[in-house]
C-alpha cells in the first residue's frame, strides 16, 4: 500500500476528505518526526515502537576492491514489532 492508497482507505473510513486526510497525515508524520529528533521513542499499541539508535563507527570493505573504509557513526531509526502483532502474524498460513 503507498501513501495514496493509504489515503483513499482513510478517507473512506473515516469519512472525510482525501485532502483533510492528507492534512491529518502530514501533522502526524510532522510529530512522530519532531519526537525522535528529540530522542523520544513513539509507541503505537498493539503495532510497535519507532525509536531512535546510535550505530557505532565500523570498518566496511569494499568487496569489488578490497578498499577498506571507516564508516562514522550516525543515528538510524528502529521499528520494534509489539508481541501482539508478532502473534497476529504467526496465525497468517502462507
Amino acid at each position: 500500500m503507498n501513501s495514496a492508497e493509504l489515503v483513499t482507505a482513510l478517507s473512506q473510513k473515516l469519512q472525510l476528505s482525501k485532502t483533510e486526510v492528507n492534512k491529518r497525515m502530514d501533522n502526524t508524520v510532522a510529530l512522530i518526526t519532531a519526537e525522535l529528533i528529540k530522542s523520544n521513542s513513539v509507541s503505537f499499541p498493539d503495532f510497535g515502537t519507532l525509536e531512535v539508535k546510535k550505530r557505532e563507527e565500523r570498518i566496511s570493505v569494499n568487496p569489488a576492491s578490497g578498499k577498506r573504509m571507516l564508516v562514522p557513526p550516525k543515528l538510524v531509526v528502529k521499528f520494534k514489532v509489539s508481541n501482539t502483532l508478532k502473534e497476529k502474524l504467526k496465525e497468517i498460513k502462507i
